[in-house]
């Protein structure tokens, strides 16, 4: 992905009408149905300045996928880094698991079009796929770590298998809740979610 950094705040500025048009624009039409010219067009500036910053259509993309994969992460994933520490007991167990899956769920970032978009990609394009993974396996590893502070009052066997597991839950619920939508009511879902994943974890191994 090669991009330039603007340093002037007016070249800042730019940059990021180019890339909140892109994203405007590939979550209303489609990642193959947008060219630059119509991001130019939309963005009202000369299409020679996209190309000041983004070598074409794909690095806008991928600069926006970063982005967004970085904020979904740092908004809902990470900030329960913290939260194992509490975790003391089943029953402060099952309520940080509601508290996280509700957190994460609910995250505007799954409600964003654009998610659908990335998603899709992720069939047909090799880098969006790589992008996903890299995302995914921090996340991966912060559900990893909290499993790992639980150890202390209750045996969690094959803890980097059950990380997987559950974070693959969790995303292909919010693909169903909000991208691909759903008649059923997301409160109960979340609440099904979350006592789904602590039975799964706390069920055996007692």
């Amino acid at each position: 992905m090669e991009t330039v950094v603007p340093k002037q705040s007016r070249s800042v500025r730019t940059k990021s009408i180019i890339t909140s048009t892109a994203k405007k624009l590939f979550s209303e039409f489609g990642y193959y149905d947008v060219t630059t010219n119509k991001i130019a067009k939309e963005a009202g500036i000369p299409i020679g300045s996209i190309y000041n910053y983004f070598k074409d259509k794909k690095s806008i993309l991928l600069a926006l996928i970063t982005s967004f994969n970085q904020e979904l992460y740092d908004g809902t994933i990470h900030k329960f880094l913290d939260s194992e520490l509490k975790i003391k007991s089943k029953k402060d167990a099952l309520l940080f698991i509601h508290f996280a899956v509700s957190e994460t769920l609910s995250s505007s970032h799954y409600k964003d079009p654009f998610y659908r978009i990335i998603h899709a990609l992720q069939f047909t394009d090799q880098e969006v796929l790589q992008l996903s993974e890299e995302i995914r396996e921090k996340e991966i590893a912060v559900i990893t770590k909290i499993l790992e502070g639980i150890q202390h009052f209750h045996l969690i066997t094959n803890v980097e298998l059950k990380a997987k597991l559950i974070h693959s839950t969790i995303e292909n619920v919010g693909l169903y809740m909000h991208p691909l939508g759903t008649s059923l009511n997301s409160e109960e879902l979340i609440e099904e979610t979350a006592q789904m994943i602590f039975a799964y974890l706390f069920s055996t191994n007692d």
